[in-house]
């Protein structure tokens, strides 16, 4: 697939063993998962926070993907994205250093993120 006006011929669709990434993004402060093959690389993917904040960026995930879009007012609302399911960390993925996102304390939503440098023991 080239652009992301592609996905909407695969429309609810699934497509399994699609490689992902947790990544920064430019425009917001959580982190993303963007896909790493079969998709385009700003295709916005629907994906556990949980596991964002778990990870360092960086880590890789293999997953279950189903492309979806959003209906307002019963017309397509914004690009077409994917949804993670059956989702599995790459163990070798996860580097031993690096940044974790955390919610930035006093943060009403919950929806602000810092990033801190970390390091197993």
């Amino acid at each position: 697939m080239q652009k992301t006006e592609d996905l909407e011929q695969y429309m609810g669709r699934f497509f399994g063993n699609i490689d992902l990434e947790t990544c920064l993004d430019s425009s917001v402060s959580r982190p993303r998962v963007r896909p790493l093959t079969d998709f385009p690389a700003e295709t916005r993917v629907e994906f556990p926070r949980k596991l964002r904040e778990m990870f360092p960026i960086g880590t890789r995930f293999i997953a279950t993907v189903k492309v979806c879009q959003k209906h307002k007012d019963k017309k397509p609302h914004g690009p077409p994205y994917l949804k993670a399911y059956d989702i599995a960390v790459v163990a070798k993925s996860v580097p031993d250093e690096g940044l974790v996102a955390k919610v930035r304390s006093g943060s009403i939503s919950g929806l602000a993120y810092e990033y801190v440098w970390t390091t197993k023991s």
